[in-house]
């Protein structure tokens, strides 16, 4: 009996020293300004918040997709024929699956000009324009560039699915490049995507986000991580734009970040149709030449004449 007692007696001032003790911890944090935080406030809108970190309205779409397969696009004589059919354009066919057209008649490009300015350049002058969409004019190359669409959405720096318009030094449009992707195939079920928050949260734990950026953009495409020939796979991906100018790509499936360097797609782009011109007998030699010349000339703007 005398035991229980004191093992009573024990427990009874363990119990008041704790409270004591939780009280005394909650009078410091009240003197000190120090909010008690509730649990729904460590979400990634509060960290993002807490970092002055602002967001646009999100897609709240529940998007189910899943991993595509597509081939790369060729053309027959035929249909090469009919494409070719255009007024004010020498055009050539390499491989039966590269494009590659010199205008006349340069079109004069100006910077007040908007994206359905250059779409309409696009819509008038190069076939099956209603597949790309346009992306950005590099002004370190000097070129524009139209990602190709696949179930209405970009794919994004894929080699084998781009309209790149080169200018000269005057922004006049003299030539292009144009290679395509072909029909689609689904690889799996569909399932649920990464919701457009995760794909921000995802950045913000890999330090991609600094304090005071503005999320400007944040919309679904398509990525392949090796633009190869032949068969391709590629994963619907959040693209996030941070102050109107960095790109950023989540994997919407795995969370996995891509990289989306717009000079170095440039520069292994030119660097692969230079070598496909070159492997080529034409006997349109002149324009060639003049074609080899200029994608030179923009890989020694990209890579400082390396």
């Amino acid at each position: 009996m005398q035991w229980n007692r004191i093992k009573n007696v024990f427990i009874l001032v363990f119990l008041l020293l704790n409270i004591y003790l939780f009280y005394q911890y909650n009078e410091k944090l009240k003197q000190s300004d120090v909010p008690l935080l509730e649990p729904h406030e460590s979400t990634i809108e509060h960290q993002l918040e807490l970092e002055d970190i602002n967001i646009v309205d999100l897609p709240d779409d529940d998007l189910k997709e899943t991993y595509i397969s597509v081939n790369q696009r060729t053309f027959t004589k035929e249909e090469f024929k009919e494409i070719s059919d255009v007024d004010g354009q020498q055009m050539m066919l390499i491989n039966r699956s590269f494009i590659v057209s010199l205008f006349e008649k340069s079109h004069p490009i100006h910077s007040s000009d908007t994206n359905e300015d250059f779409e309409k350049l696009l819509e008038d002058e190069i076939p099956f324009a209603e597949e790309y969409e346009y992306w950005s004019w590099n002004k370190e190359a000097n070129v524009l560039i139209f990602f190709q669409n696949k179930k209405e959405r970009s794919v994004y720096f894929n080699q084998n699915g781009v309209v790149l318009v080169y200018l000269n030094n005057k922004d006049e449009a003299v030539f292009y490049t144009q290679t395509m992707l072909g029909e689609t195939e689904q690889r799996q079920e569909e399932k649920s995507l990464i919701e457009p928050i995760k794909a921000v949260e995802i950045l913000y734990e890999t330090n991609e986000l600094n304090s005071g950026d503005n999320i400007t953009n944040v919309n679904i495409g398509f990525h392949t991580r090796v633009p190869l020939d032949g068969e391709q796979v590629f994963v619907p991906t959040w693209k996030v734009v941070v102050n109107e100018e960095r790109d950023y790509f989540v994997n919407a499936i795995e969370g996995f970040v891509f990289a989306g360097d717009e000079l170095e797609f440039l520069r292994d782009a030119i660097g692969l149709y230079i070598e496909r011109l070159e492997g080529v007998e034409e006997d349109k030699q002149v324009m060639k030449e003049f074609i080899l010349e200029q994608l030179n000339e923009k890989l020694d703007m990209i890579t400082g004449g390396e």
